[in-house]
């Protein structure tokens, strides 16, 4: 199958509009119907979102979608500015097809050079590690911390967490110890 002709773009949250959101919410329920019924109201995850890196074909369909947001994060009482990946989702009849990869690749040129951070953070499903392993990221061992604001408590939390190194190197990321969130995930 020949490579699929796609635009990555960046837009700050606040740029959105309303058909951008529906359009979103659509790419995200067909990316994962079981959440069918959050995506009624909801175009992310979790905690807000600073920019979108959306994907279109050359129609203008949506393709790709993935959300990020900087913040600072402690781990073993060391502050990282990270920028908190989440809501990564390829239309279901694209995937397969290295777009993924793309939108992943796009997102670490721009975190190096547009929106400075040092690692990369999200969280995924076990069935998804390999995925961002080959796109850069390496799995840690450690439990992360967030708020959960439908309980409104804090929780700890084992699904496994991905890092890519940015601006630093790998070997910088303190291994031991809780990864803070302090706020809510993505």
């Amino acid at each position: 199958m020949p490579p699929v002709s796609a635009t990555c773009f960046l837009i700050a949250e606040n740029d959105l509009s309303t058909a951008d959101r529906k359009k979103i919410r659509a790419l995200l329920t067909a990316a994962f119907p079981k959440y069918a019924k959050l995506w009624i109201v909801d175009d992310s995850w979790g905690g807000p979102l600073e920019y979108r890196l959306l994907l279109r074909d050359l129609t203008g369909r949506l393709i790709g979608h993935l959300g990020f947001a900087r913040r600072l994060i402690q781990v073993n009482n060391q502050t990282r500015l990270i920028a908190g990946i989440g809501t990564v989702a390829i239309l279901p009849d694209m995937q397969g097809q290295g777009l993924g990869k793309r939108l992943l690749s796009e997102l670490t040129i721009i975190l190096t050079h547009d929106v400075t951070v040092e690692f990369g953070f999200l969280q995924c499903r076990d069935a998804v590690i390999a995925f961002y392993e080959k796109a850069g990221f390496s799995q840690v061992a450690q439990p992360i911390r967030s708020f959960h604001p439908d309980d409104r408590r804090w929780q700890i939390d084992h699904a496994a967490a991905m890092i890519l190194p940015v601006t630093a190197k790998m070997e910088s990321w303190p291994r031991d110890g809780i990864i803070d969130l302090m706020g809510m995930p993505w």
